[in-house]
């Protein structure tokens, strides 16, 4: 995956583990950056994070697998765990639905004993709360603006107050060629699109869909942009914005045109309404 990428708040429901009862928790972020063994608290990689050193394990890194490089990219951001556990760990969960939050596909997942060296492996989902156009290269432009209002001071209208209501930001996110999986479900259940998209065919994770699904909610949105041509150049910033057009703009066709359909799109310009 390249930048732009969007991730959102979303609900991680609770699930079992050896050493007890874990969450649920709110307004958890689907990606945040990760340079070290440890993931920002407030994402989904930090529960699972949390959840394994509190059942066993030691030497743990998690993190994302996203990449950064001047080639396409295509997944989005599965979970990267390593660990040493003097005996097997087991993740319990209510649903499947709830276990593709967490990016797993079965309602009990098992991380193997490793006492004498360390266990790794990558989650078969991606997690929910993430949406990338997976392109080549992208960008995010973002405007500044001054919002105001004016009021007549006079009856007679010709002198006017100006009232500062401070600043917002119009946030533009573009983007390079993308294949189809990663808009609509339909073309991310063929395995034709889902393999040009990096993607298994049952994730209901990280489809442009999705997420305009989340944004009509009013969730809040983080928005990190990276230049594809910098590969290895670590991002920690992002803006935060919501999609105030989403109620006029709905569709995924509304967002994207087609290149070479129904294999490839470009986002051709999505708009959020963020913070200075």
């Amino acid at each position: 995956m390249n930048y732009p990428l969007i991730t959102w708040q979303v609900n991680a429901p609770q699930f079992s583990t050896n050493a007890g009862t874990v969450g649920p928790f709110t307004s958890i972020y689907g990606y945040g950056f990760s340079g070290t063994s440890t993931p920002p608290a407030d994402t989904i990689a930090k529960i699972v994070y949390d959840a394994l050193t509190a059942a066993g394990a030691t030497s743990l890194t998690v993190q994302y697998t996203v990449d950064n490089t001047t080639g396409p990219s295509l997944a989005p951001a599965a979970i990267y765990y390593e660990y040493n556990s003097a005996s097997p760990i087991v993740f319990t969960f209510s649903s499947l639905a709830d276990a593709a939050v967490y990016g797993f596909n079965s309602t009990t997942v098992t991380f193997p004993a490793a006492p004498s060296g360390a266990e790794f492996g990558v989650t078969p989902y991606n997690v929910a709360g993430l949406w990338a156009p997976s392109g080549v290269s992208g960008d995010v432009t973002r405007t500044t603006k001054q919002r105001a209002a004016s009021s007549s001071s006079e009856m007679s209208g010709l002198t006017t107050d100006i009232v500062n209501w401070g600043q917002v930001a119009d946030i533009e996110v573009r983007s390079t060629l993308f294949p189809v999986a990663n808009a609509f479900r339909w073309y991310a259940t063929q395995q034709i699109y889902a393999t040009k998209a990096g993607r298994l065919i049952g994730d209901p994770n990280n489809i442009l869909e999705v997420m305009l699904e989340a944004a009509a909610t009013g969730v809040v949105f983080r928005i990190y942009e990276q230049d594809a041509t910098l590969a290895g150049y670590t991002v920690t910033r992002y803006q935060i914005a919501k999609m105030p057009g989403i109620s006029s703009k709905s569709a995924a066709t509304d967002f994207i045109t087609a290149d070479d359909e129904p294999r490839l799109w470009t986002l051709a310009g999505m708009f959020f309404r963020g913070n200075t």
